[in-house]
């Protein structure tokens, strides 16, 4: 609804001057009229925000290594590619150690017939020493033969199963979902254990959050009771400015402050299911730490600086405007929280303030536009 009033600053109203004539010339009259708008404080609940600088970290960083030697036959991801934990990612050439397998299993079967060959003899032994055929001596080497050859079969087995072991390896699977990153090994490229990462994946969803503090903002906002306890939401500012459609959770608290900064680290974990959030990237982290209620409630434009203070401009009952002082407090979107001389019945020039400040000093008049339940 809108309400039109014509005022002016008293003292302009008064304002006259004489003519030739002697007739009386309303210099009120001669003034420039401004339209402004007009409207009423409202209460509210102001919530108090603090904010803080984050780094995000893959959750789980990989560093694929080789852990056989040869030539990459295949790469099958690409650069960037998203990845699941087991997908194959390279193949390495296995001829050798398709080769060591094979004699590996062979060496085996030769000592597993060796075995079987002197256990076969022990046991035709064993009756013949109760009978005094043999010797104790034939019987005990027999015994010693066995052993010699399980030991045998037991070393054969084992070079059987690294060498399937190392045939294995020439398939390199993910061992973790996630993002693969530029391939530092690709199809001819010789790697060997030891050397460098064939590529890096990063586990980023969900994605971690670090930021630190100061010691202040943590003892103000309570502590492991305040509103940054391990299970506390935060919300997450991207770096152009737009609010992070999903919470962070505070995932824990360091036990000690850091005594060159004097800033205590935290960690938050956040879901990143379309993978918009990479590791490195600096985001804001936003915590609401205090609500004050049955605030009163300005628009920002309504607030004017005078010689380093603000005032807003309040329309009186009597028909003039005058400026009242006020003590800004915290920001709610486009109104801020002011304290002064001032009630929610009060009218306030909300649009067209420095209109309305030639009207204070009786150099204009103001049609005033009130605008209700604007703000």
């Amino acid at each position: 609804m809108l309400r039109r009033l014509t005022i002016s600053a008293t003292a302009a109203l008064l304002l006259c001057t004489c003519g030739e004539d002697g007739g009386r010339q309303s210099v009120a009259a001669q003034l420039p009229e401004y339209t402004v708008r007009a409207a009423h404080p409202r209460q509210g609940v102001v919530a108090e925000y603090r904010e803080w600088v984050g780094t995000l970290l893959g959750l789980v960083s990989t560093a694929i290594e080789p852990q056989v030697s040869g030539y990459v036959t295949e790469r099958l991801f690409t650069n960037g590619q998203r990845v699941k934990a087991g997908e194959l990612l390279y193949k390495i050439d296995s001829t050798r150690y398709r080769q060591a397998l094979s004699e590996a299993e062979q060496r085996e079967q030769q000592a597993r017939a060796n075995e079987k060959e002197a256990a076969q003899h022990l046991a035709y032994n064993e009756p013949l020493v109760k009978d005094g055929a043999i010797s104790r001596q034939t019987f005990t080497d027999a015994q010693q033969q066995l052993k010699a050859a399980q030991s045998a079969l037991a070393a054969a087995q084992a070079a059987t199963a690294q060498a399937r072991t190392n045939l294995g390896y020439c398939s390199v699977y993910a061992p973790v979902d996630g993002l693969a990153g530029f391939a530092q090994a690709d199809v001819g490229s010789y790697v060997a254990p030891g050397g460098s990462p064939m590529v890096l994946i990063n586990r980023v969803n969900p994605i971690r959050v670090q930021f630190s503090i100061s010691t202040t903002d943590w003892l103000q906002q309570g502590g492991d009771n305040g509103v940054l306890h391990p299970g506390a939401k935060v919300e997450l500012l991207l770096p152009d400015g737009r609010r992070y459609e999903h919470p962070a959770t505070i995932e824990g608290v360091d036990n000690t402050v850091n005594s060159a900064t004097g800033s205590l680290l935290l960690q938050a974990l956040t879901p990143n299911p379309a993978a918009l959030l990479r590791p490195g990237m600096f985001v804001t982290v936003r915590a609401r730490v205090a609500e004050l209620a049955q605030s009163l409630l300005v628009p920002v434009g309504a607030v004017v600086s005078i010689q380093g203070a603000q005032f807003v401009i309040v329309a009186t009952p009597k028909g003039a405007v005058k400026t009242v002082p006020v003590t800004l407090g915290l920001q709610q979107g486009s109104s801020v929280a002011v304290t002064g001389e001032l009630s929610p019945s009060d009218l306030i020039i909300v649009n067209g303030t420095q209109q309305a400040l030639m009207a204070v000093s009786g150099r204009a008049r103001l049609n005033i536009k009130t605008i209700e339940n604007s703000m």
